[in-house]
């Protein structure tokens, strides 16, 4: 016999609370027991939210503390019911969903215990915006992602190493007023159950324990049934490494249907992505970059692709003047040699090239006092195999080294001509 009831649960009352979602009890009766044998299955039974979200401000002094907006729920000590996985700033307000409320026995103290949503912040007009702050990007690259992001599509940012795939992301989020954005590096993932948590032994047994991304998937889930006015971004760093076990069932996530069941041990689990979460995927140009498998054609045709071009010489000079305070002259100096070695890179002559946080690096040393030549040397070319040395002729000593190659590439190009570069490199290196 099985008697199917539908009924609901009402928490301890608190000003403001609601009931839980509908919940299905199935009670099967077994026979052949002297008194039967009743076994409950709870069927979660609808879209239905949980409860009215609450405000709570973050007070960041001396440790992260949290109070309540929301008057009805003054003189509640607030607990989250698992450690915020970003940077929470003082002043900052949440939307949080009530967990459950309790008291300390023995003592007056009420302790509300919350689950961070949705950090409030004003959404902006993405069709206005056409530059990022302190992020150049090409302007109708820069169309074509927010326009794609907007109706639904997810894109795949591909450029160099060290090009800002993956700040870029984070920049476009702030920008439109989202919430920060979730990363996850996509080589680290062996099977799909990975990427929303892991078996894990506990007394005897197993459980699973979920990951980052499905708490983030859940919070997006969460807002959207509630009716905040707000997206999620997830950023998949690296998604050409993606494993072979990985791959297909990816496809599942990024079809019409965004949706994929993965098998725990637990049972099996149907992950379904919310239309105010969106996914940016990055990949490094180069065939050193492919990973093992490499993103398969159907993958690659749930995505738009856009190339991360590099930055103008003029924009990375300013920047490089801006966070590091060296001379433009200087600065204007390390772009010209990172940019010889990055076209040199390009033509297969060199192995590295030096990204602008190598040139970043490059400026921190003339801040501390070392010449032009000695920083360039200890950061850009300690990457390459070899010396430098001079023969009796004042040739290169050993022109097949690939640190021979990148001071031939520099003096080809103008950047380096006198022979005191090499003279300095054989002193310090």
């Amino acid at each position: 016999m099985h008697l199917v009831t539908p009924f609901r649960l009402y928490p301890k009352w608190i000003p403001g609370s609601v009931p839980l979602p509908t919940l299905v009890l199935v009670l099967t009766m077994v026979s052949g027991s002297e008194h039967g044998v009743v076994l409950f299955n709870i069927v979660y039974g609808g879209t239905h939210r949980m409860a009215d979200l609450l405000l709570i401000r973050a007070h960041n002094g001396d440790g992260l503390t949290w109070k309540f907006v929301d008057q009805t729920m003054v003189g509640y000590k607030i607990v989250l019911d698992q450690p915020p996985t970003i940077a929470i700033s003082d002043g900052d307000i949440w939307q949080v969903e009530l967990v459950n409320t309790s008291s300390v026995k023995g003592k007056r103290q009420k302790i509300a215990t919350v689950r961070l949503v949705a950090k409030v912040q004003q959404l902006k007009a993405w069709e206005k915006i056409a530059e990022l702050p302190d992020h150049w990007i090409d302007p109708v690259d820069l169309k074509c992602i927010l326009t794609w992001l907007h109706s639904g599509t997810d894109i795949i940012l591909i450029g160099p190493k060290g090009s800002g795939k993956t700040s870029l992301g984070f920049v476009i989020a702030r920008t439109l007023g989202w919430q920060d954005p979730y990363k996850v590096d996509v080589y680290t993932i062996k099977r799909t159950t990975d990427l929303f948590g892991t078996d894990a032994a506990h007394q005897g047994s197993t459980l699973f324990v979920r990951s980052g991304l499905l708490d983030y998937i859940e919070r997006a889930q969460i807002a959207l049934e509630s009716g905040l006015d707000t997206h999620f971004l997830v950023i998949l760093d690296e998604i050409n490494r993606v494993h072979a076990k990985v791959n297909e069932s990816l496809h599942g996530l990024f079809d019409d249907t965004r949706q994929v069941t993965v098998v725990t041990t637990e049972g099996s689990k149907t992950i379904k992505l919310p239309p105010n979460l969106h996914v940016v995927g990055t990949m490094n140009m180069g065939a050193e970059y492919l990973g093992v498998h490499g993103l398969d054609e159907a993958l690659k045709d749930r995505f738009a692709p856009v190339k991360v071009r590099p930055m103008p010489v003029d924009y990375e000079v300013t920047k490089l003047v801006r966070e590091t305070k060296v001379l433009e002259q200087q600065a204007l100096a390390v772009v010209k040699v990172a940019q010889a070695l990055r076209e040199s890179a390009t033509g297969g002559q060199i192995s590295f090239a030096p990204s602008y946080r190598a040139c970043r690096n490059v400026a921190r040393l003339l801040n501390h006092g070392l010449d032009l030549k000695t920083a360039i040397i200890k950061g850009f070319l300690g990457w390459y195999e070899g010396e430098l040395a001079l023969d009796p002729r004042g040739e290169v000593a050993q022109p097949n080294t690939e640190m021979a190659k990148a001071y031939s590439a520099l003096r080809m190009r103008g950047v380096a001509q006198a022979k005191d570069l090499i003279q300095v490199a054989a002193r310090e290196m």
